[in-house]
């Protein structure tokens, strides 16, 4: 690969950026080549680019593991796939909607704005869920002050447009990888219902939340795909998750992430995204380490509060206390 020099790279990724031109894929690759000082030049163009769209806003988003380990798709990804044995997951049914509510207020007060329902499965099952959930949704929006927000599968606009009705404001789907490295992570669904959800999602007037996981063995060019893809779909939120080998996953065994790696893909995602929320979500606890506050200088401004579906996330009151050294402010 073609190296460029520092000041050049730097340089050459400016003029892009102003002009907003597509940045040609070789320059971006060059960006997981640059080290050292050339590197923080490179973080310091992110930051630019994030101070100037999003402020020193910092979003923090909570979710719970409303429906776990039900669940036919066969993610490679995922601890509650069909892949891992049935004695190896956690597994409970939906929780009420008294369930849900106080999950949102826990979420709250530990400084969460938003707060997501997320399912496992494919979709949400049959009519009965659909109106748990929806109860949910409006008494999260009307009693605990916090932006409702949902993971639900693959949906319908009819769907999606009656939990608008009921209260959710925002929802997510994730494309997950890149469309040529789906086919190695999932058989079940195919990448253009990935795509689909997210436009009946916007059709619905939703605002949308969709990312993608690094370090499941795609290439660099690949993750340059996934945050072009994502530009495309322009959607509100984009959550970069970084792998956590589950046991029992296909997956268990990857550890091919490093921090700086994942803080140079943060970096890619902000310059083919500059105006968009960028969050540094499931992962990050143990693939970037003692170096998680720089996500929110190589171009993040959100950060996941607490537990994630089937692993643990870190305390709050840490991230908190990071946006608050940093002095950053919560939105």
């Amino acid at each position: 690969m073609k190296r460029h020099g520092s000041n050049k790279l730097a340089h050459k990724l400016r003029i892009f950026i102003k002009a907003d031109k597509d940045i040609p894929d070789d320059l971006l690759l060059s960006v997981f080549e640059t080290e050292g000082s050339s590197l923080m030049e490179l973080f310091s163009i992110a930051l630019e680019l994030k101070e100037k769209w999003t402020g020193k806003r910092i979003n923090f988003c909570s979710i719970v593991s409303a429906k776990t380990g039900i669940c036919a798709e066969d993610c490679a990804f995922c601890g509650q796939s069909s892949r891992v044995l049935k004695k190896n997951k956690k597994i409970n049914d939906l929780c009420s909607s008294d369930e849900l509510v106080k999950a949102a207020e826990i979420a709250k007060k530990n400084g969460a704005n938003e707060f997501s329902i997320v399912t496992s499965g494919t979709s949400v099952t049959g009519k009965k869920e659909l109106e748990t959930i929806a109860k949910a949704l409006k008494r999260i929006r009307d009693e605990v002050n916090i932006r409702p927000c949902a993971s639900l599968g693959i949906m319908k606009f009819k769907e999606l447009s009656f939990l608008k009705e009921n209260g959710l404001e925002i929802f997510h789907h994730n494309i997950e990888t890149s469309r040529d490295f789906f086919p190695q992570i999932c058989s079940t669904h195919s990448y253009d219902d990935n795509i689909r959800t997210v436009l009946e999602a916007k059709r619905a007037e939703l605002s949308v939340c969709c990312g993608v996981i690094i370090g499941m063995g795609e290439s660099r060019l690949d993750r340059i795909k996934m945050a072009k893809q994502i530009r495309d779909l322009d959607v509100n939120n984009i959550p970069v998750n970084f792998l956590n080998p589950i046991p029992g996953t296909p997956l268990e065994n990857k550890k091919e992430l490093t921090p700086m790696e994942c803080l140079k893909t943060l970096a890619i995602f902000r310059f083919i995204n500059p105006a968009k929320n960028i969050l540094a979500q499931g992962g990050r606890e143990r693939n970037l380490r003692q170096l998680q506050p720089l996500t929110l200088i190589a171009g993040a401004n959100g950060l996941l509060l607490g537990n994630y579906l089937i692993t643990s996330g870190r305390d709050p009151m840490l991230d908190i206390e990071l946006i608050k050294d940093m002095e950053l402010e919560a939105s």
